[in-house]
Protein backbone atom coordinates (compact mmCIF):
# COMPACT_ATOMS: atom_id res chain seq x y z
CA UNK A 1 0.00 0.00 0.00
CA UNK A 2 1.79 2.73 -1.45
CA UNK A 3 0.89 6.40 -1.13
CA UNK A 4 3.05 8.34 -2.45
CA UNK A 5 1.13 10.54 -4.72
CA UNK A 6 0.04 13.60 -2.17
CA UNK A 7 0.56 11.81 1.17
CA UNK A 8 -0.62 14.65 3.16
CA UNK A 9 -4.18 15.20 1.49
CA UNK A 10 -4.83 11.15 2.19
CA UNK A 11 -6.04 11.45 6.06
CA UNK A 12 -8.31 14.47 5.24
CA UNK A 13 -9.95 13.04 2.02
CA UNK A 14 -10.74 9.85 4.17
CA UNK A 15 -12.30 12.16 6.59
CA UNK A 16 -14.49 13.67 4.15
CA UNK A 17 -15.58 10.40 2.73
CA UNK A 18 -16.39 9.16 6.34
CA UNK A 19 -17.49 12.86 7.78
CA UNK A 20 -19.91 12.71 4.53
CA UNK A 21 -21.68 9.54 4.83
CA UNK A 22 -22.68 10.29 8.31
CA UNK A 23 -23.62 13.72 6.91
CA UNK A 24 -26.21 12.02 4.72
CA UNK A 25 -27.57 9.92 7.84
CA UNK A 26 -28.06 12.85 9.71
CA UNK A 27 -29.93 13.89 6.42
CA UNK A 28 -31.96 11.50 6.43
CA UNK A 29 -32.94 11.39 10.34
CA UNK A 30 -32.75 14.40 11.15
CA UNK A 31 -33.58 16.35 7.65
CA UNK A 32 -31.31 18.33 5.09
CA UNK A 33 -30.20 21.30 7.52
CA UNK A 34 -28.72 19.54 9.88
CA UNK A 35 -26.94 17.57 7.39
CA UNK A 36 -25.14 20.79 6.00
CA UNK A 37 -24.28 21.64 9.48
CA UNK A 38 -22.83 17.88 9.94
CA UNK A 39 -20.67 18.72 6.57
CA UNK A 40 -19.66 21.87 7.14
CA UNK A 41 -17.86 20.63 10.33
CA UNK A 42 -16.63 17.57 8.84
CA UNK A 43 -15.15 20.33 6.37
CA UNK A 44 -13.60 21.99 8.65
CA UNK A 45 -12.03 19.18 10.55
CA UNK A 46 -10.57 18.08 7.26
CA UNK A 47 -8.71 21.78 7.00
CA UNK A 48 -7.87 21.01 10.30
CA UNK A 49 -6.67 17.62 9.72
CA UNK A 50 -4.92 18.82 6.44
CA UNK A 51 -3.06 21.82 8.27
CA UNK A 52 -1.60 19.50 11.37
CA UNK A 53 -0.35 17.13 8.88
CA UNK A 54 2.00 20.16 7.06
CA UNK A 55 3.30 20.92 11.04
CA UNK A 56 7.05 19.42 11.86
CA UNK A 57 5.82 17.34 14.84
CA UNK A 58 4.76 13.61 15.52
CA UNK A 59 1.11 14.25 15.34
CA UNK A 60 2.03 16.25 11.88
CA UNK A 61 4.13 13.08 10.63
CA UNK A 62 2.05 10.62 11.22
CA UNK A 63 -1.43 12.53 9.71
CA UNK A 64 0.46 14.01 7.24
CA UNK A 65 2.20 10.22 6.32
CA UNK A 66 5.56 11.18 5.98
CA UNK A 67 6.31 9.60 9.39
CA UNK A 68 9.58 7.29 10.20
CA UNK A 69 9.77 4.28 11.96
CA UNK A 70 9.16 5.73 15.55
CA UNK A 71 6.11 7.74 14.61
CA UNK A 72 4.41 5.13 12.87
CA UNK A 73 5.04 2.96 16.06
CA UNK A 74 3.43 5.91 17.89
CA UNK A 75 0.34 5.93 15.43
CA UNK A 76 0.07 2.23 15.90
CA UNK A 77 -0.13 2.37 19.55
CA UNK A 78 -2.50 5.22 19.08
CA UNK A 79 -4.63 3.14 16.65
CA UNK A 80 -4.50 0.53 19.35
CA UNK A 81 -5.74 2.21 22.20
CA UNK A 82 -8.49 3.97 20.59
CA UNK A 83 -9.92 0.58 18.84
CA UNK A 84 -9.78 -0.47 22.62
CA UNK A 85 -11.61 2.32 23.88
CA UNK A 86 -14.30 1.98 21.52
CA UNK A 87 -14.92 -1.85 22.16
CA UNK A 88 -15.34 -1.18 25.74
CA UNK A 89 -17.92 1.60 24.79
CA UNK A 90 -19.80 -0.28 22.80
CA UNK A 91 -19.69 -3.03 25.36
CA UNK A 92 -20.96 -0.75 27.80
CA UNK A 93 -23.64 0.98 25.01
CA UNK A 94 -25.02 -2.53 24.53
CA UNK A 95 -25.73 -3.19 28.37
CA UNK A 96 -27.30 0.25 28.32
CA UNK A 97 -29.64 -0.25 25.83
CA UNK A 98 -30.86 -3.79 26.95
CA UNK A 99 -31.41 -2.59 30.36
CA UNK A 100 -33.77 0.25 28.58
CA UNK A 101 -35.02 -2.64 26.51
CA UNK A 102 -33.70 -0.95 23.08
CA UNK A 103 -32.45 -2.94 20.63
CA UNK A 104 -28.75 -4.30 20.95
CA UNK A 105 -28.16 -6.14 17.71
CA UNK A 106 -26.19 -2.89 16.00
CA UNK A 107 -23.30 -2.97 19.38
CA UNK A 108 -23.55 -6.90 18.48
CA UNK A 109 -22.55 -6.63 14.99
CA UNK A 110 -19.93 -4.24 15.51
CA UNK A 111 -18.36 -6.27 18.13
CA UNK A 112 -18.31 -9.04 15.65
CA UNK A 113 -16.70 -6.76 12.86
CA UNK A 114 -14.06 -5.71 15.26
CA UNK A 115 -13.10 -9.38 15.94
CA UNK A 116 -13.33 -10.96 12.62
CA UNK A 117 -11.23 -7.92 11.41
CA UNK A 118 -8.59 -8.79 14.48
CA UNK A 119 -8.37 -11.97 13.24
CA UNK A 120 -7.70 -11.22 9.83
CA UNK A 121 -5.18 -9.06 10.58
CA UNK A 122 -3.67 -11.95 12.67
CA UNK A 123 -3.89 -13.87 9.52
CA UNK A 124 -2.64 -11.41 6.98
CA UNK A 125 0.11 -9.90 8.88
CA UNK A 126 1.16 -12.51 10.99
CA UNK A 127 4.53 -14.79 10.24
CA UNK A 128 4.45 -17.99 11.43
CA UNK A 129 7.60 -18.47 13.43
CA UNK A 130 7.84 -22.22 12.09
CA UNK A 131 7.57 -21.33 8.50
CA UNK A 132 10.61 -22.47 6.35
CA UNK A 133 13.16 -20.43 5.08
CA UNK A 134 11.81 -20.71 1.58
CA UNK A 135 8.43 -19.60 3.06
CA UNK A 136 9.53 -16.16 4.79
CA UNK A 137 7.43 -13.72 3.68
CA UNK A 138 4.14 -15.54 3.98
CA UNK A 139 1.46 -15.28 6.44
CA UNK A 140 -0.28 -18.20 8.34
CA UNK A 141 -2.19 -18.69 5.59
CA UNK A 142 -0.16 -18.54 2.76
CA UNK A 143 -0.67 -15.19 1.83
CA UNK A 144 2.78 -13.57 0.31
CA UNK A 145 3.59 -10.23 2.00
CA UNK A 146 5.90 -7.32 1.53
CA UNK A 147 9.26 -7.91 2.27
CA UNK A 148 10.53 -5.73 4.95
CA UNK A 149 12.50 -2.11 4.49
CA UNK A 150 15.87 -3.21 6.18
CA UNK A 151 15.98 -6.56 3.41
CA UNK A 152 15.38 -4.65 0.60
CA UNK A 153 18.19 -2.18 1.12
CA UNK A 154 20.52 -5.12 2.28
CA UNK A 155 23.71 -3.95 2.02
CA UNK A 156 22.99 -0.21 2.37
CA UNK A 157 21.45 -0.70 5.59
CA UNK A 158 24.44 -2.47 6.54
CA UNK A 159 26.79 -0.21 5.52
CA UNK A 160 25.23 2.60 7.13
CA UNK A 161 25.55 0.91 10.64
CA UNK A 162 29.27 0.43 10.57
CA UNK A 163 29.99 4.25 10.69
CA UNK A 164 33.66 5.02 11.06
CA UNK A 165 35.60 2.55 12.39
Amino acid sequence: MTRKKHPRLWTPSVAVLAGTGIACAVGIHKGWGSALVAEVVVLGWAFCLYMVGGDDTDAGAVIGQHDDERQQLVGRRAARLSLTVVLFAIVILCVIAAAAHYAIWPFEVLVVVIAISYFVGLGFYGVDPDAEAEDVGRSRFGWKLPPPQDHIDGDAADSGRLGAC
